[in-house]
C-alpha cells in the first residue's frame, strides 16, 4: 500500500509539474503572436493546462493530507479545474476552426503589403 500510495503521490506531482510547464509556454505562445485568432487560441489551450494544474493539485492535496480543510479546498480545486478544462476545450474547438480562415486573411494581407512597396 506504501509503494502505490508514492506512485500516486509522484505522479500528481509530476503532472503538476509538466501543466504548470505546459501553461507558461502557451502564455509565452500566446504573448508571442500577432495574429487575433491564434493569440485566442493559444490562451484555450494554456487554460485547459491550468485547469489540468488545478485539477492535479487538488487530487494531491486530498491523497496527501487527510483533514477536512484539505478535502474542501482539493474539492473545490478540482471542481473548478474540471470546468476549466471543460469550457476552455470548447472554446478552443471554436478557435481552431477558424485558424485556417485567419491563415488564409493572413496570407492575403502580406500578398497586399509586399504589393504596396
Amino acid at each position: 500500500m506504501e509503494l502505490a500510495y508514492q506512485i500516486i503521490v509522484s505522479a500528481l506531482v509530476t503532472l503538476l509539474l509538466v501543466s504548470l510547464f505546459m501553461f507558461i509556454l502557451y502564455k509565452i505562445r500566446q504573448f508571442r503572436t500577432n495574429r487575433e485568432v491564434r493569440t485566442v487560441y493559444y490562451n484555450s489551450i494554456s487554460r485547459i493546462w491550468l485547469g489540468v494544474m488545478m485539477l492535479s493539485f487538488g487530487l494531491n492535496s486530498i491523497i496527501q493530507f487527510g483533514t477536512a480543510v484539505s478535502y474542501i479546498v482539493g474539492i473545490l480545486f478540482i471542481v473548478i479545474g474540471a470546468y476549466n478544462i471543460w469550457y476552455f476545450n470548447k472554446a478552443r474547438k471554436k478557435f481552431k476552426g477558424n485558424l485556417p480562415i485567419e491563415e488564409k486573411a493572413w496570407e492575403e494581407f502580406e500578398k497586399n503589403k509586399n504589393r504596396n512597396k
